[in-house]
């Protein structure tokens, strides 16, 4: 049984909360929750039924010896500072997405890991989790579409009203959040697009803001290249409706599609085309080929977010690998890095960008004036 701890105790924690108190999470003891606000722990684990115990502060937690594991569910600029201490105090560590706002501060973070090899250490990248991607993921590894030529994904329905923003003080602004729709909800895509097609070499970003009384972005358009010369696109926005989710790997040899995260389709081309190209007689003759379909039932988020925290727990009893590592989360951040420094000097750059120029950029926004 590992014993859990929860700091941060806002939405997605409750969130969480929930799915524990419902016995979605087995081998787990949520034992203590760490938050500045006792009333609303206090209404929780009346609501719940639950035995763990408050803290207010997070240090007392990590020492009093009653958790084994910790939940970072704080905001982005506390994740890395938080994992750090729990790391020291000898605490196996879930933090929330993003990894942290800034590369170096992670860095730190994966410096003082070796020094407790046994510890577990991993990101709430629940999208990792489906069905859906962890079958292309597969079948990218076993079978394979030759070589990548273009990867797009059309993420535009992760809509957020003003009152989404309205719901926290340090929602919708640069000191805090560190970024707008890359930062957060579309982070879990890029994680996913790197996990699947592997990290772009170059990113030309446009990045805005629409309709929204925010200082960040909730519009992104990315041009991605990668060292093979294939291309990817990006495109996300939290302010359309009713948006779409759709994802494309095209390689030489077939086409992957994903759609609202449960429709896959597959087709599989009877040649490659570089050799097709060469070898046709004919100037608009395109290759044949076999499609297939396939649907997955987990595309809701809380069977992944159920699923994610089951391999944690899995991980720190030993029985699985962890889903995703800090390490691994790392590779979304720069992503994110390279794409506001594109389009805040509307030209191209290479990945990863260096963290001091991000940092003396993002320290020239007004709010951290």
């Amino acid at each position: 049984m590992v014993r859990l701890g929860i700091v941060g105790i806002g939405t997605i924690a409750t969130d969480y909360i929930e799915l524990i108190a419902q016995g979605r999470i087995c081998g787990l003891e949520l034992a203590a929750l760490c938050s500045r606000r006792e009333q609303k722990v206090t209404e929780l684990k009346e609501k719940f039924g639950l035995k763990a115990r408050y803290f207010s502060d997070y240090a007392q937690m990590l020492a009093s010896g009653c958790i084994d594991a910790v939940l970072i569910c704080t905001p982005h600029g506390e994740h890395p500072r938080m994992a750090k201490m729990a790391a020291e105090a000898g605490i196996h560590i879930l933090v929330e997405k993003p990894v942290g706002i800034y590369e170096k501060e992670v860095e730190d973070v994966l410096k003082c890991l070796p020094r407790s090899p046994e510890l577990i250490c991993g990101v709430m990248y629940n999208r990792r989790a489906s069905k859906a991607y962890r079958f292309v993921k597969k079948y990218l590894s076993e079978t394979g579409i030759g070589k990548l030529v273009r990867c797009t994904w059309i993420i535009t329905d992760l809509y957020r009203t003003e009152a989404y923003y309205a719901s926290g003080s340090w929602r919708g602004s640069w000191g805090s959040e560190g970024g707008g729709i890359l930062m957060t909800q579309a982070s879990h895509q890029l994680d996913l697009m790197q996990w699947l097609c592997g990290m772009p070499a170059m990113v030309m970003a446009r990045c805005s803001t629409v309709d929204r009384p925010i200082q960040v972005e909730n519009e992104a358009e990315l041009f991605l290249e990668y060292e093979n010369g294939a291309h990817g696109h990006f495109l996300a926005s939290a302010h359309e409706c009713p948006g779409t989710n759709r994802l494309e790997i095209c390689g030489t040899k077939g086409r992957i599609t994903v759609t609202e995260d449960s429709q896959v389709e597959i087709l599989r081309m009877d040649a490659d085309e570089r050799e097709h190209a060469k070898l046709c007689r004919d100037s608009f003759t395109k290759i044949g080929g076999a499609v297939e379909r396939y649907l997955f039932d987990d595309s809701d988020n809380k069977i992944q977010q159920a699923a994610t925290i089951q391999n944690f727990i899995d991980a720190v009893l030993g029985k699985a690998d962890i889903q995703c590592s800090l390490k691994d989360g790392l590779g979304s951040l720069q992503i994110i890095h390279g794409a506001y420094i594109s389009s805040w000097l509307n030209q191209p750059v290479r990945l990863p960008v260096s963290d001091e120029i991000f940092s003396e950029m993002i320290a020239q926004k007004e709010d951290l004036k």
